[in-house]
């Protein structure tokens, strides 16, 4: 794993971790890169889909 992923991987778990309701599009912006590239950052670190983490949160 490229060190670029791994720390995009690490600020993605700290964003999510202090607002659970950042949506893929958003943070796709705000790393610049596609919404797939989140999904799948979000798949690696077991990290749900926003609909869940907002069950999560309720």
């Amino acid at each position: 794993m490229r060190a670029k992923k791994r720390q995009r991987q690490s600020e993605l778990q700290s964003l999510l971790d202090d607002n659970p309701f950042l949506t893929d599009q958003e943070l796709a912006e705000r790393f610049a890169v596609s919404i797939q590239t989140i999904r799948l950052d979000r798949m690696e670190l077991g990290i749900p889909e926003l609909r869940e983490r907002v069950k999560m949160v309720a």
